[in-house]
């Protein structure tokens, strides 16, 4: 329950900002551009190996040494390649308002651009794209504080009003789909 409620607080800080004239509306427009020196933000998961809907990664192998970029609208913001283990991390300071928007507003997602095939010969033939959306997993301040529970979401929502975060967005990843 938890997650829908940070997933709903997250959304609701997008439209109160956005509300407020502090965001353009447009947010997939130049995510790169007009950089706020107080905010950034980390991305990070592990891929699976397999195909099908909400990828349990309890149950199946990791995908190591996987290009895999973070996309916003149509446009790749970055690009990494998971480790020996599958893992990953995105991480940039000094994101645009536009680019925090469109994280936010649920834009984003984590795609996997190596076929299967490179993690598992028998799913060579799969056709399609391992990708999955993104949730908000705390916000740290520049107090050093996490504002990663519910109340002290609430607390980081009246933060935010006044300026976009100040602080980092740490964000995970939802389960992988194959599509």
């Amino acid at each position: 329950m938890a997650p829908k409620s940070l997933a709903l607080a997250a959304l609701l800080i997008a439209v109160v900002v956005v509300s407020a004239g502090e965001l353009p509306r447009g947010a997939a427009g130049s995510l790169g551009a007009s950089p706020n020196a107080n905010t950034s933000f980390i991305v990070s998961g592990i891929v699976p190996c397999a195909t099908g809907n909400s990828i349990n990664l309890a149950s199946v192998p990791s995908f190591p040494n996987a290009l895999v970029q973070l996309v916003c609208g149509s446009t790749v913001v970055g690009s990494t390649t998971t480790d020996i283990t599958g893992a990953f991390l995105f991480s940039q300071g000094s994101a645009s308002k536009d680019l925090i928007a469109a994280i936010l507003g649920n834009l984003c997602k984590v795609v996997v651009v190596t076929p299967l095939g490179a993690c598992d010969k028998s799913l060579a033939g799969a056709t399609g794209t391992l990708s999955a959306p993104l949730k908000l997993l705390g916000i740290t301040t520049g107090s050093g504080s996490d504002l990663g529970g519910l109340g002290a979401l609430i607390g980081g929502i009246v933060g935010l009003i006044g300026q976009i975060i100040g602080g980092i967005l740490n964000l995970g990843t939802m389960p992988f789909s194959f599509v």
